[in-house]
């Protein structure tokens, strides 16, 4: 047997190890969490439970980083409008439509 005739089989072989290897990984998060009981070890001291979720760090946003990105955004924006401009300025050059699509399909 070669392994060229039997690609198919190799192919779903590597999926379900795939899959297997993802499903059994430690990111996954587990149906037996949800069932956790008050007196198992994730309970406190006080009986409140731990905050199992992390938490991504909040970044701070201060008025400079504000304005910078207002100025980009500002910069970005213009660059469109003078791209959009030399778009229709051509269109026009060629003798091409200028309307949007939707009213070109209506005629």
């Amino acid at each position: 047997m070669s392994l060229f005739k039997n690609w198919k089989l190799i192919v779903a072989t590597m999926t379900v190890a795939m899959f297997t290897a993802c499903a059994g990984g430690s990111n996954g998060d587990s149906d037996d969490a949800a069932y956790d009981d008050d007196d198992s070890p994730a309970a406190t001291a006080d009986g409140v439970k731990a905050k199992k979720k992390k938490e991504a760090p909040k970044e701070v946003i201060d008025e400079n980083k504000l304005k910078k990105a207002e100025q980009e955004a500002t910069a970005i924006n213009e660059d469109n409008h003078k791209l959009r401009k030399e778009i229709f300025d051509a269109k026009n050059k060629l003798g091409m439509s200028t309307a949007p699509a939707a009213e070109e399909d209506a005629q």
